[in-house]
């Protein structure tokens, strides 16, 4: 028996929402592999001074979490083209945060399809943290037959 695949996506289908924050620690160890060294993002007594209510999300960590939601959205058959943001708003650690997505384009190509996602990351009271649009290349998941009738067969 094989999986049944998803459908492709259409032009104006919704991806459900994602509800995330960010850690203090997640934010710290994001500087340390990203190289970036501003205090405000992993020093909450110094983003204090600098008039912060707590330590400071990276631009560059929203545009990571726009392109993994879309890809959890598309699926294992995904493969991520591009990601272009806008930041709005500062977020800061702890703060609820909502990824939201919406396809702007699918046409098909090469056995797949290429999306254009429409994405937002917005604050708690609904103001827009970050905006933009993030591309990838959209192919149902394959089964194989093989694997699939080894699967329930026990090893020794």
């Amino acid at each position: 028996m094989t999986a049944k695949a998803p459908a492709a996506p259409v032009a104006g289908q919704v991806c459900p929402p994602r509800a995330y924050s960010h850690s203090r620690v997640q934010l710290f160890r994001f500087s340390a592999v990203s190289w970036n060294a501003h205090r405000i993002h992993y020093d909450a007594e110094f983003a204090a001074s600098e008039g912060f209510a707590d330590v400071v999300v990276q631009s560059t960590l929203h545009g990571e979490m726009l392109g993994r939601y879309a890809l959890e959205w598309a699926g294992p058959g995904a493969r991520l083209t591009s990601v272009s943001r806008r930041n709005r708003a500062t977020a800061v650690a702890g703060e609820p945060l909502t990824w939201t997505g919406t396809v702007h384009t699918a046409e098909p190509c090469d056995g797949g399809v290429r999306v254009t996602l429409d994405v937002s990351v917005f604050k708690d009271d609904g103001a827009p943290c970050v905006t933009g649009q993030v591309g990838l290349t959209w192919r149902a998941a394959r089964t194989s037959p093989s694997a699939e009738s080894s699967a329930g067969r026990a090893t020794s």
